[in-house]
């Protein structure tokens, strides 16, 4: 694994400086990359005698990050974790006052953010690396593998990162079974154990501590119930995509908008671009409120999502966009829909 930002000697470096007297707190992304590496980030800070003292699952959401930073404050946490967030995701501004505030380290593997200029306490690794199995490598000598690979695996697989080389041997080496095939995939022991917590995670939104628990305690039954439940909404959305979705041939792009149940807007963007991999696809989902969300694709990594979704928000005031090549999302006002969708047609 590459490391383009930051080194193992230095993650290592910062948990063993935490003292006795240090309170530690993970903020991390609320998908399952973001679930797996707060669970791996865990392992490690136990197998150095180090109490987690606060964990929390966010969006994308400058808003609600700065709502963190009282709350932290108040509850004593001196040392904090970022997980799966990139800089710029959260945003710049914000990330720097997070790092006044407290000791900060970071693990990443979004694009880097060229006006990023303090690299210290940050890894960054490549995009096709997610951050669980970057925390996963870090941890390699004290994380119990026999234990935790299926959940590495599930991982890779939920932000496919799989395309890598590297990590489709991983996941081969443990499950030698996987298919290479992208439409038998979903349907293995790897993809059936990522839809499952990814569903879980969608269902229980309101209690992501509960699934995170029953990860750790290694409970998949339990969240079969909000697979067949979420599972329905998907393959809904899925069928009605031919008939409701608009195509833009000169941008080779689909656009499809969606008043869904859940926020499956993510699992219903990657099923469609499989049947299509030479084109984009964008899922704009009203879950009601104030704003709307994005989620981008492309399977040919012909086009870059990451950019594309930058564009769709240019000049949008309270909007945000990140991601990778093949996959990214932005979250804007729902007043802004119709700018946002001319901005990507530009």
């Amino acid at each position: 694994m590459e490391y383009l930002i930051g080194s193992k000697e230095e993650f290592f470096d910062f948990i063993e400086h935490i003292s006795n007297e240090d309170k530690i707190a993970i903020l991390t992304h609320n998908d399952l990359d973001g679930i797996a590496s707060a669970v791996f980030l865990e392992k490690i800070l136990e197998a150095k005698d180090k109490k987690l003292d606060f964990l929390n699952f966010l969006e994308y959401d400058k808003e609600k990050f700065s709502s963190y930073l009282d709350l932290l404050k108040d509850k004593g946490i001196t040392k904090l974790f970022l997980t799966d967030f990139s800089a710029d995701g959260i945003d710049l501004e914000l990330f720097e006052k997070l790092r006044r505030s407290f000791d900060v380290f970071l693990i990443d593997h979004h694009p880097v953010n060229p006006e990023l200029q303090y690299k210290h306490n940050i890894i960054k690794t490549n995009s096709s690396d997610c951050s669980a199995i970057t925390i996963y490598d870090l941890g390699k000598e004290i994380i119990d593998r026999d234990e935790w690979n299926w959940l590495a695996c599930a991982a890779i697989f939920s932000d496919m990162s799989y395309k890598n080389p590297e990590n489709m041997n991983f996941i081969q080496r443990v499950y030698p079974d996987f298919p290479t095939d992208e439409f038998d995939m979903a349907s293995s022991n790897v993809g059936m154990i990522s839809r499952k917590i990814s569903t879980a995670l969608i269902y229980y939104s309101k209690d992501l501590m509960r699934v995170y628990e029953l990860i750790k305690d290694k409970n998949l039954e339990e969240l079969s119930r909000a697979f067949e439940i979420v599972e329905g909404e998907i393959d809904k959305l899925v069928n009605e995509f031919n008939e409701n979705a608009e195509f833009f041939p000169e941008k080779k792009l689909y656009y499809y908008k969606i008043n869904p149940v859940f926020n499956v807007s993510s699992y219903v963007c990657t099923l469609v671009s499989k049947y299509r991999p030479e084109f984009s696809f964008v899922c704009v989902s009203d879950l009601g409120g104030e704003f709307l969300k994005v989620s981008s694709r492309n399977q040919s990594l012909k086009e870059d999502m990451g950019a594309l979704m930058k564009k769709g928000i240019r000049g949008l005031n309270n909007a945000v966009a990140g991601g990778h090549v093949p996959a990214a999302a932005a979250r804007f006002k729902k007043e802004d829909l119709e700018r946002f969708k001319r901005n990507l047609l530009e």
